[in-house]
Protein backbone atom coordinates (compact mmCIF):
# COMPACT_ATOMS: atom_id res chain seq x y z
CA UNK A 1 0.00 0.00 0.00
CA UNK A 2 1.39 3.06 -0.60
CA UNK A 3 0.20 6.37 1.60
CA UNK A 4 0.22 9.74 0.14
CA UNK A 5 -1.01 12.30 2.75
CA UNK A 6 -3.21 15.60 1.25
CA UNK A 7 -1.30 19.03 1.90
CA UNK A 8 -4.42 20.92 3.35
CA UNK A 9 -6.59 17.59 3.17
CA UNK A 10 -9.55 16.92 5.42
CA UNK A 11 -8.59 14.86 8.80
CA UNK A 12 -10.11 11.41 8.81
CA UNK A 13 -11.44 10.65 12.44
CA UNK A 14 -10.61 7.11 11.54
CA UNK A 15 -7.02 5.35 10.78
CA UNK A 16 -5.97 2.31 9.83
CA UNK A 17 -4.49 0.03 12.75
CA UNK A 18 -3.95 -3.86 14.09
CA UNK A 19 -6.66 -5.33 15.50
CA UNK A 20 -6.01 -4.97 19.70
CA UNK A 21 -8.21 -8.86 19.63
CA UNK A 22 -5.54 -10.26 17.93
CA UNK A 23 -2.95 -12.20 19.72
CA UNK A 24 -0.91 -12.18 16.68
CA UNK A 25 -1.09 -8.39 16.52
CA UNK A 26 -1.01 -8.88 12.77
CA UNK A 27 -4.37 -8.56 11.25
CA UNK A 28 -5.07 -5.13 9.86
CA UNK A 29 -7.86 -2.90 9.85
CA UNK A 30 -8.80 -0.43 7.72
CA UNK A 31 -10.96 2.57 7.11
CA UNK A 32 -12.62 1.94 3.66
CA UNK A 33 -14.82 3.79 1.44
CA UNK A 34 -17.80 2.58 -0.80
CA UNK A 35 -18.17 4.95 -4.16
CA UNK A 36 -21.10 4.78 -5.57
CA UNK A 37 -20.38 7.33 -8.91
CA UNK A 38 -23.92 6.43 -9.86
CA UNK A 39 -25.32 8.63 -7.40
CA UNK A 40 -22.18 10.51 -6.73
CA UNK A 41 -22.50 9.16 -2.89
CA UNK A 42 -20.56 6.96 -0.65
CA UNK A 43 -20.33 5.35 2.69
CA UNK A 44 -17.82 4.56 5.06
CA UNK A 45 -16.80 1.16 6.71
CA UNK A 46 -14.69 2.73 9.62
CA UNK A 47 -13.45 -0.72 10.54
CA UNK A 48 -12.73 -3.27 7.17
CA UNK A 49 -11.01 -6.33 8.84
CA UNK A 50 -8.56 -7.32 6.20
CA UNK A 51 -9.52 -10.75 5.98
CA UNK A 52 -13.59 -10.14 5.94
CA UNK A 53 -14.82 -10.57 2.19
CA UNK A 54 -16.14 -7.89 0.22
CA UNK A 55 -19.46 -9.73 -0.35
CA UNK A 56 -19.70 -9.40 3.91
CA UNK A 57 -20.08 -5.97 3.52
CA UNK A 58 -21.77 -5.61 0.75
CA UNK A 59 -24.56 -8.12 2.71
CA UNK A 60 -24.22 -5.81 5.32
CA UNK A 61 -24.95 -2.51 2.90
CA UNK A 62 -27.44 -4.08 1.17
CA UNK A 63 -29.60 -6.28 2.99
CA UNK A 64 -31.67 -8.24 0.46
CA UNK A 65 -34.62 -7.72 2.40
CA UNK A 66 -34.51 -4.68 3.74
CA UNK A 67 -35.80 -0.81 2.07
CA UNK A 68 -33.04 0.40 -0.60
CA UNK A 69 -31.32 3.12 0.57
CA UNK A 70 -33.14 6.52 -0.60
CA UNK A 71 -30.45 7.48 -3.27
CA UNK A 72 -31.19 3.66 -5.00
CA UNK A 73 -33.89 4.97 -7.55
CA UNK A 74 -34.26 1.93 -9.26
CA UNK A 75 -33.45 -0.72 -6.28
CA UNK A 76 -30.41 -1.88 -8.21
CA UNK A 77 -28.06 -1.77 -5.23
CA UNK A 78 -28.47 -5.53 -4.11
CA UNK A 79 -24.97 -7.78 -3.78
CA UNK A 80 -26.22 -10.19 -6.14
CA UNK A 81 -25.68 -7.40 -8.84
CA UNK A 82 -23.11 -5.38 -7.71
CA UNK A 83 -19.79 -5.43 -9.00
CA UNK A 84 -16.98 -3.40 -6.88
CA UNK A 85 -13.45 -2.11 -8.75
CA UNK A 86 -10.41 -0.26 -6.93
CA UNK A 87 -7.69 1.54 -8.98
CA UNK A 88 -4.03 1.26 -8.30
CA UNK A 89 -1.09 4.11 -8.18
CA UNK A 90 -0.41 3.36 -11.63
CA UNK A 91 -3.87 3.32 -12.22
CA UNK A 92 -4.35 0.03 -13.05
CA UNK A 93 -8.47 -1.11 -12.82
CA UNK A 94 -9.00 -4.22 -10.96
CA UNK A 95 -12.29 -5.54 -10.27
CA UNK A 96 -12.85 -7.41 -6.75
CA UNK A 97 -14.83 -10.74 -6.48
CA UNK A 98 -17.15 -10.97 -4.20
CA UNK A 99 -15.20 -13.99 -2.48
CA UNK A 100 -11.84 -12.18 -1.93
CA UNK A 101 -10.71 -10.58 1.53
CA UNK A 102 -9.13 -7.05 1.76
CA UNK A 103 -5.65 -9.01 1.73
CA UNK A 104 -6.39 -10.28 -1.18
CA UNK A 105 -6.94 -7.00 -3.44
CA UNK A 106 -4.02 -5.71 -1.29
CA UNK A 107 -1.87 -8.33 -2.86
CA UNK A 108 -3.18 -8.27 -6.26
CA UNK A 109 -2.69 -4.66 -6.46
CA UNK A 110 0.93 -5.04 -6.13
CA UNK A 111 3.24 -4.45 -8.61
CA UNK A 112 5.06 -8.03 -10.63
CA UNK A 113 8.39 -8.77 -9.77
CA UNK A 114 10.56 -5.91 -12.65
CA UNK A 115 7.38 -3.00 -12.58
CA UNK A 116 7.19 0.24 -11.33
CA UNK A 117 5.55 0.38 -7.88
CA UNK A 118 2.34 0.10 -8.02
CA UNK A 119 -0.19 -1.17 -4.90
CA UNK A 120 -3.76 0.53 -3.38
CA UNK A 121 -3.40 4.19 -2.34
CA UNK A 122 -4.70 5.49 0.79
CA UNK A 123 -5.67 8.74 1.20
CA UNK A 124 -6.50 10.70 4.43
CA UNK A 125 -6.07 6.91 5.96
CA UNK A 126 -8.90 5.23 3.79
CA UNK A 127 -8.66 3.00 0.91
CA UNK A 128 -11.41 4.11 -1.66
CA UNK A 129 -13.44 1.29 -4.14
CA UNK A 130 -15.80 1.48 -6.54
CA UNK A 131 -19.23 -0.22 -6.01
CA UNK A 132 -21.73 0.12 -9.16
CA UNK A 133 -24.54 -2.43 -10.50
CA UNK A 134 -23.53 -4.90 -13.26
CA UNK A 135 -24.38 -4.08 -17.03
CA UNK A 136 -24.52 -0.18 -18.79
CA UNK A 137 -23.91 1.68 -15.58
CA UNK A 138 -20.34 -0.68 -15.14
CA UNK A 139 -19.51 -0.47 -18.77
CA UNK A 140 -19.83 3.37 -19.14
CA UNK A 141 -17.85 4.17 -15.72
CA UNK A 142 -15.20 1.62 -17.03
CA UNK A 143 -14.50 2.96 -20.08
CA UNK A 144 -14.83 6.72 -18.49
CA UNK A 145 -12.10 5.95 -16.22
CA UNK A 146 -9.60 4.29 -19.56
CA UNK A 147 -10.78 7.59 -21.27
CA UNK A 148 -9.12 9.59 -17.84
CA UNK A 149 -6.51 7.18 -17.41
CA UNK A 150 -5.01 8.38 -20.64
CA UNK A 151 -5.47 11.96 -20.56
Amino acid sequence: MINLPKPGGSVSPVAPHFDPEDPTGSTLILPVFFLYPQYATSDIISEFVEDSTFKAHLETMFPPHAPAPDWDLKREYLPENLVTYVPTHRKRLLKVGKGMTLRDVCKAAKAKEGQSRDGLEVKDGCLSFVVMPKGDVERKWVEEFKQLRQA
